[in-house]
């Protein structure tokens, strides 16, 4: 039977690097104190020089060079982008177009920040089935740099633009386990949505609708938070489990990045702390489904991912209505 296989993982990162002393920020009000919005001391910028089509056509590029794979080998192509460059259609097209993957078909997925776990189970699946044999799974951030109203407020400090490409084969399975689950209770705690104009809030279909913002509220925050530390550690040990494995068998934990504070509380509550975890929070910041694979490369090219190592993956979306863990061996 076929299995899927993870043969590399790499990242496109915009020249642009923004530091905290860049940022144009609003006078701070109590909200932005909050440690939500902290942990990041620079991040990439990918707009006007980037649109989300070339951060992803050169991040598969990228990969494909890397793993001498011939852009006609490609199966399918499947995409998550956090801004697309229309509001219709998405960027897999033109990635698949701009790489000459000519043979290819492209399949968007998105469950936000679970997108990249959720790629790799629908590639396994996929390949599993017999349908495909080499596919690649891309990851595209291109937000903050295009929402220039965002920068004036530390409440967005935490975010970062980039992107990532992974391919996989048929060949020895590279999966141990995988668990997903969606809590649809939670769903609308946290929206992007249109900033009031003149006291009125118009629908982002609406003439005349405001800048894309989210609307925190202290309220909204610490129900987030507590959903937050509750399902990436509650994810991860049921895939452990499912494994049959337990957290000191694993050689390295990589989580969503969206603070530090979540970051060293998941690792707290799942058991696994340094040397055997790795971040990029930092330097990246918040690359919502591209931060996973982001932070992975980032450690395979510092070495700290070595032939026959368990990975334990982690991370969840929006409010709190998707979570997703995956437990792979790498090599």
């Amino acid at each position: 039977m076929p299995s899927a296989q993870i043969v590399d993982v790499v990242s496109f990162m915009p020249e642009r690097i923004v530091d905290n002393t860049e940022l144009i920020s609003s006078s701070e009000d109590e909200l932005e104190k909050n440690p939500f919005f902290k942990g990041v001391k620079q991040r990439r910028f990918a707009s006007p020089e980037y649109q989300s089509s070339d951060l992803g056509t050169y991040a598969l590029k990228k990969l494909l060079e890397r793993t001498e794979t011939k852009p006609e080998e490609l199966d399918l192509i499947l995409y998550s982008c956090i801004f697309n460059d229309f509001f219709c259609p998405g960027i897999g097209s033109a990635i698949q177009h701009q790489v000459g993957a000519n043979r290819a078909t492209v399949l968007n997925i998105d469950t936000g920040c679970s997108s990249y776990l959720s790629m790799l189970n629908t590639a396994r699946a996929f390949i599993k089935s017999g349908l495909y044999k080499t596919i690649a799974v891309v990851t595209v951030t291109n937000y903050i740099s295009r929402l220039p109203e965002l920068q004036n407020s530390k409440r967005y400090s935490v975010l970062g633009d980039g992107a990532s490409a992974t391919l996989l084969v048929d060949g020895k399975s590279s999966f141990v386990a995988s668990y997903e689950r969606s809590y649809g209770e939670h769903y609308g705690l946290l929206v992007g949505q249109p900033d009031l104009v003149d006291g009125r809030f118009l629908n982002y279909w609406e003439s005349g609708s405001g800048q894309i913002t989210i609307n925190f509220s202290q309220e909204m925050l610490d129900t987030l938070r507590s959903n937050a530390l509750r399902l990436v550690p509650e994810a991860v040990s049921k895939c452990l489990y499912q494994a049959g494995l337990s957290s000191d068998d694993i050689s390295l934990l990589i989580t969503h990045q969206p603070n530090v504070l979540f970051i060293k509380e998941w690792r707290e509550r799942i058991g696994i702390g340094e040397p055997r975890v790795h971040d990029t929070i930092e330097c990246y910041g918040n690359l919502f489904q591209s931060s996973i694979p982001v932070t992975l490369a980032d450690a395979i090219e510092k070495n700290k991912v070595q032939s026959g190592d368990l990975l334990a993956l982690g991370a969840f979306s929006n409010g709190g209505d998707f979570v997703s863990s995956t437990v792979i061996r790498w090599g």
